[in-house]
């Protein structure tokens, strides 16, 4: 399968989340939340500072599972963000990957802005996290198989503070979404 479209490696690698047994933070602070003050959103990305081992699962054109190794180090860049640098390979090629993930506190939506070495087009996407699935969802548009920007998505699921997976879903051949990879991240220790 030729993947033109896979910026959003590691987003990852997607950034933030709540931990098992946090709370949300409750509406009625949220609404008086200081804009320009960080948040317990921003705090939650915090968390995720660290360098990760990750583990690429794709499915190639006999529909054989493949699987190669990568790295993210995630580093803190201002109490608002943080900053993800990945190295490994896809699809027997090297591949590096940036990220910068955050909140915004006006949309009142996490982002992730993402370039990598497989295309020029960075991807910007935004979406909301839900405590109940410990789920970020994050939508936008990335370079797709048609050689245009095509909606995308990237949901990243937290089973605890070391481990989590991140699925990148697009457009495939017929048009339709699908996944086209997922992450298996586990921090080093």
């Amino acid at each position: 399968m030729k993947i033109l479209f896979l910026p959003l490696l590691l987003a990852s690698a997607a950034g933030p989340f709540l931990f098992p047994g946090r709370e949300a933070e409750p509406a009625a602070a949220a609404a008086v939340q200081d804009p320009l003050a960080p948040g317990p959103q921003h705090a939650q990305l915090q968390e995720l500072v660290g360098t990760w081992d990750a583990v690429t699962i794709t499915t190639d054109e006999q529909g054989a599972e493949q699987r190669t190794k990568g790295t993210l180090v995630r580093v803190k860049h201002t109490d608002y963000h943080t900053l993800d640098s990945y190295e490994g390979e896809f699809m027997g090629m090297k591949f590096l990957g940036h990220g910068v993930n955050g909140y915004c506190p006006v949309k009142k939506q996490y982002y992730t802005l993402w370039t990598d070495s497989m295309t020029p087009t960075p991807m910007i996407v935004y979406g909301d996290y839900d405590a109940g699935k410990r789920e970020l969802s994050l939508s936008g548009e990335c370079y797709g198989m048609s050689g245009k920007l095509e909606p995308c998505r990237t949901v990243t699921r937290y089973r605890d503070g070391d481990h989590y997976t991140f699925q990148f879903l697009g457009a495939g051949p017929d048009g339709k979404e699908m996944a086209h990879f997922t992450i298996e991240y586990t921090r080093r220790k």
